[in-house]
């Protein structure tokens, strides 16, 4: 694993040592945060983002959506302060709360106790989340050594952190494959979102989401698949302990997209309808569309039905050797769709409804490549050709 690699981009820096025009708040002989930045410049070729102070809230966002990741010291306030070390504690722990939202790692290198920061990050994280969150907590001290940045706790840090490693691994990939895609086709013709955007237009499906999935689909198409290392990553099964529950919500999360636009209605929209009765339309894109006088509203879907599936059905369905679950003809199964629950579909339960009738019912939408799955075996059923009974005799007993 090369770390510079994986943290290549454009870091931050928020330290009180910095501002030169006053002393850093614990003048500590051990605060060098100016010979530790200009180490990773050298090292990394990283360029930063320096700040005194926690930059306004207003540019957070900005600034997060494109840090790869945040060097922070923790202690931005004199001593002699009075309530400006609790503000400034609450200051901090904002800001963290938002680089947790962006999933940006930061390093909190500090002349503080390490203890009593991750005390205070407990509002964040519990003392068994943090150990595998995206914050590093470690001594200015420990990270100099000789002159030089001694990054094997960062290091280790990161090969035991799966999360952080795992969007660090794949950012990279993702940049190399877009640089790749955007650098062709603007090689190709500088307008080439507008030629697309046109055709899409003329063959009366909608633009936006045509021009997003052929760039999404290009982009796909160009990723390396050797991203994650297994040393890394590989572990042993005693070594990896998940909850059942925790297992069918991540299950869940790679099936279903909870979060949709409400101006748009595609193939793979689920709508619950009761306890345990869904709905999934399965109508295409393209016929998805308003045109005319027709409004969204009035938008007909296509809807198979669905309902949970009870443990006896999925302890009998269920075919160990290959993982999957038995399923007949007129049937597909998206395991642990319904908020971690299997769902079942009938073919045979198509109907047609307004989508103003289930709008306030929508949930989320079913992803790829179970909504594929789904749709092979729909056309399957579709067109399927009845076989002659077999005579309950001529079957061994």
């Amino acid at each position: 694993m090369d770390l510079k690699d994986l943290m290549l981009g454009i870091a931050v820096v928020i330290d009180d040592a910095l501002d030169e025009a006053h002393p850093p708040s614990d003048s500590s002989d051990a605060d060098r945060i100016g010979e530790i930045v200009a180490l990773f410049e050298k090292k990394w070729c990283t360029p930063f983002y320096r700040a005194s102070q926690i930059p306004p809230n207003q540019v957070w966002d900005s600034l997060l959506e494109s840090a790869s990741f945040v060097l922070l010291d923790w202690k931005l306030w004199p001593a002699s302060s009075g309530d400006a070390g609790t503000y400034g504690v609450g200051r901090n722990l904002e800001f963290l709360k938002r680089a947790k939202a962006y999933s940006v790692p930061v390093f909190i290198f500090t002349n503080e106790s390490p203890d009593d920061i991750e005390y205070a990050l407990e509002e964040i994280y519990d003392a068994e989340s943090l150990k595998q969150s995206f914050v590093f907590v470690q001594r200015k001290g420990e990270l100099l050594a000789n002159g030089t940045l001694n990054l094997a706790a960062v290091e280790e840090w990161m090969t035991t952190n799966a999360s952080v490693y795992a969007l660090k691994a794949w950012d990279r990939v993702l940049r190399l494959a877009r640089k790749d895609l955007f650098g062709s086709m603007y090689d190709k013709n500088p307008d080439w979102p507008r030629v697309f955007w046109r055709e899409y237009k003329e063959d009366g499906v909608d633009p936006s989401g045509g021009l997003t999935d052929l760039i999404n689909d290009s982009l796909r198409g160009r990723m390396r698949a050797d991203a994650f290392a297994a040393e890394v990553l590989d572990v042993g099964d005693d070594d990896l302990d998940v909850p059942r529950e925790e297992l069918h919500a991540l299950l869940s999360a790679t099936a279903v997209h909870e979060v949709v636009p409400e101006h748009e209605i595609r193939c793979g929209d689920l709508f619950r309808l009761g306890d345990d009765t869904f709905s999934l339309n399965i109508r295409p894109d393209c016929d998805c569309i308003p045109r005319g006088d027709v409004t969204l509203d009035e938008i007909q879907l296509y809807c198979i039905a669905g309902r949970i599936m009870t443990e006896a059905e999925m302890k009998r369905e269920y075919r160990k050797k290959g993982g999957y679950f038995l399923e007949r003809v007129h049937e597909a199964i998206v395991f642990a769709a319904g908020e971690g629950r299997s769902i079942i579909f009938d073919f045979s339960s198509l109907y047609i409804a307004e989508f103003k009738t289930l709008k306030d019912h929508r949930i989320g939408r079913v992803l790829h490549p179970y909504l594929t799955r789904i749709q092979q075996r729909y056309a399957l059923f579709l067109q399927r050709q009845g076989l002659p009974r077999i005579p309950r005799a001529a079957v061994p007993r």
